[in-house]
């Protein structure tokens, strides 16, 4: 007998349990390297317990033979209900993720027109997500036509809903990562650690390109002839392929947590380019963020003392990166090192300009 059941289960029950590791993680390195719980932390907390519901029920389908061909289908009713809201589940999740992002986004910086764009997206992503929750459970008037195709009224065409909300998906997903790039760019950091900061918000393309390949499945799916006459066979790597969705975008908003918490554990393992750049260099810059202040390259000539400002920006990197560049009020923040240089002597301070609400 075939039998798909199997990677039903042992699938979302690792991602599962993988998840919630990465969770407690990020909220135990904000509690207490941070001590502070912001709206992003919040929202990324409820999509993952919403993922967790969408894991739960598609593990509860194969109670009723999904992973199995149709005719072992046991008590259809339950079956349907189940499926109705793991639809719910994974739209809801998809939803909060993203808002999640866009809350973090909010503390890169004071432009106005960023932060416009930034809560436009938000309202397009609710505008996108509740509807998407809704008709996922509401795909037939009346909804016991789902499960009785003999009762009289009309259902929505369910793989051009589900193909038109896959896509949008998508294009949200290059939205929500393509947003803080200009302003990561335009922090006056040395290119390497540039590009460590756009790299810890762009690994988010990898749940692009999981999306790609559950929209593959998909497509195929319903350009199977036995897709409506076997669907509890049919419809397993779809299944698969959005718990590995949901549960990646979840394992990937915690990367910078992951990397603080090594760095505060064990700081010999990834402190090795921190330690190298501090005796190479000091990055000096200057930059204007609302009332937090970057520095810029600067030097002064007065008589013979020569002030030079320079920025320890290592910090940036060593503390988790996005958590450590929004663990400070309501803007962008670094620790500095103030050095004031004369022909004789050398005095070196150590402070960080910070604003905080």
């Amino acid at each position: 007998m075939d039998d798909k059941r199997g990677s039903i289960i042992w699938l979302n029950a690792v991602f599962m349990t993988i998840s919630t590791l990465a969770i407690i993680t990020r909220l135990l390195t904000r509690a207490l390297l941070v001590r502070l719980i912001r709206a992003d932390n919040v929202l990324i907390t409820v999509a993952f317990f919403f993922a967790l519901g969408a894991s739960s029920l598609n593990i509860l389908t194969t109670k009723y033979r999904e992973g199995l061909h149709i005719e072992y289908l046991k008590n259809v009713l339950a079956y349907s209900k189940t499926i109705v809201l793991t639809g719910l589940f994974y739209n809801t999740c998809q939803m909060f993720i993203k808002l999640s992002y866009l809350a973090l986004y909010l503390r890169l910086s004071p432009n106005k027109t960023f932060r416009l764009i930034l809560y436009t997206t938000m309202a397009l992503v609710c505008c996108y997500g509740i509807p998407a929750a809704t008709i996922s459970m509401l795909q037939c008037r009346p909804l016991a036509k789902l499960w009785s195709s003999h009762m009289p009224g009309s259902c929505i065409d369910i793989g051009a809903f589900h193909i038109s909300i896959t896509v949008i998906n998508m294009v949200l997903d290059m939205v929500v990562f393509v947003l803080p790039i200009p302003v990561l760019w335009a922090i006056k950091l040395p290119r390497r650690q540039r590009l460590s900061l756009v790299g810890i918000f762009g690994v988010r393309l990898i749940v692009l390109f999981t999306s790609a390949f559950r929209l593959k499945y998909l497509i195929n799916l319903l350009n199977t002839p036995s897709f409506r006459s076997d669907n509890t066979w049919t419809t397993v790597d779809s299944l698969n392929w959005s718990c590995i969705e949901l549960h990646l975008a979840l394992l990937i908003s915690c990367t910078a947590a992951f990397k603080a918490l090594l760095h505060r554990c064990l700081p010999g393992l990834l402190g090795t380019y921190g330690s190298k750049s501090r005796s190479r260099r000091r990055s000096t810059y200057h930059q204007s963020v609302g009332d937090s202040y970057g520095l810029q390259s600067r030097g002064s000539n007065v008589g013979n003392f020569k002030t030079a400002v320079s920025a320890n920006t290592n910090e940036v990197l060593e503390t988790g990166s996005q958590e450590h560049i929004v663990e400070n009020g309501e803007r962008i923040g670094y620790a500095t090192t103030v050095s004031i240089q004369s022909s004789s002597t050398t005095a070196v301070d150590g402070g960080a300009i910070f604003h905080t609400h």
